[in-house]
């Protein structure tokens, strides 16, 4: 089997965020060092620094051990989110080292680089940062509202409308939130989605709507970079939990879920059980247990096809010099 592609998710993937669905499977100690699970395990863990928003994650240490020893055996890496780009770089001391970073739902990719002069020696792709025209490339100083293209022209008409929009430090995404905008239902949030414009798309993250040019989502970019990698779809997995996981599932040759935070991904499951494996375990045994999968697949060495080579070549080389010895 020959090396593998891997694109995973973030948060409920290889972070847990804390809230009621962790303390399901266990507790967090104070210092937030330590999660003690219900089947009476006690994981190592490190805090992430909070979302702009908030929120307070972890990952635990021996996700960073096994990512980076799937990446030690050949396999390429890639980190795939839906997050910010403020809250993406934030974390960056605090995730596993990987092959591409890829963050708003796959409006931007950044690439690691030998040649970056700078304390975190990756480069954005400008190539595909271009192809955005929905979002096209601004300050991210600049209010969204002032911004080009028809991403922020929609931001300005939802929010005209009684909609919240949140697209701070977004360049190439905005996120709808139905629980914050007053008056607003769940099947007026359809309605805006079933209308978008061509241009652009849409997924739901965590519980609210993110709107994003039709050019990008995580699908597409994982298209991009698996050709960009030399990568087929069977030679392409993903790992996610989440509604907005559920495209790049379909680009890919098969797709791990160390667990549930989306109703519609347990849909997807049911509906094709054989193109996902499902960890039975949740939260961060959950994580070890399909990256532990995940690592268990063979790589096929090519030293048989070398040796062959070697062989068949030195048979040419010795015909040769038997013709020329006749002659």
């Amino acid at each position: 089997m020959p090396r593998k592609l891997i694109f995973s998710d973030i948060d409920g993937t290889l972070v847990h965020i804390s809230d009621d669905a962790l303390l399901t499977w266990g507790t967090v100690s104070e210092d937030g060092d330590t999660f003690d699970s219900r089947q009476g395990a006690s994981i190592a863990i490190r805090p992430l620094p909070p979302s702009s928003t908030g929120t307070q994650a972890f990952i635990s240490e021996k996700t960073l051990q096994l990512v980076s020893e799937i990446r030690r055996s050949g396999h390429l890496f890639v980190l795939i989110s839906g997050a910010r780009s403020s809250t993406f770089m934030e974390r960056l001391p605090y995730l596993p080292a990987a092959d591409a970073y890829v963050m708003e739902n796959g409006g931007r990719i950044f690439l690691p680089s030998r040649d970056a002069a700078t304390a975190v020696p990756i480069v954005e792709d400008l190539e595909w940062r271009g192809r955005h025209e929905a979002a096209p490339m601004v300050l991210e100083s600049v209010p969204p509202s002032d911004r080009p293209g028809v991403l922020w022209d929609l931001y300005t008409k939802l929010q005209k409308d009684g909609w919240i929009c949140d697209a701070n430090k977004y360049s190439t995404d905005f996120r709808v939130s139905l629980k914050k905008s007053k008056g607003k239902t769940a099947a007026d949030l359809e309605k805006v989605i079933s209308n978008l414009p061509p241009q652009l798309s849409s997924s739901f993250n965590l519980g609210m709507a993110d709107i994003y040019p039709s050019s990008s989502g995580k699908d597409k970019a994982a298209e991009y970079l698996m050709t960009k990698f030399g990568f087929a779809r069977e030679d392409s997995i993903s790992m996610g939990d989440d509604d907005n996981d559920l495209a790049l599932a379909q680009i890919v040759g098969h797709t791990y879920i160390p667990g549930f935070t989306a109703e519609s991904v347990r849909k997807a499951v049911a509906a094709n059980p054989l193109a996902f494996t499902v960890a039975s375990h949740g939260a961060f045994l959950g994580t070890h247990e399909v990256l532990e999968r995940i690592q268990e697949l063979p790589i096929r060495s090519n030293r048989p096809l070398l040796v062959c080579s070697v062989v068949v070549l030195s048979l040419i080389v010795l015909a040769a010099r038997r013709r020329h010895r006749r002659a």
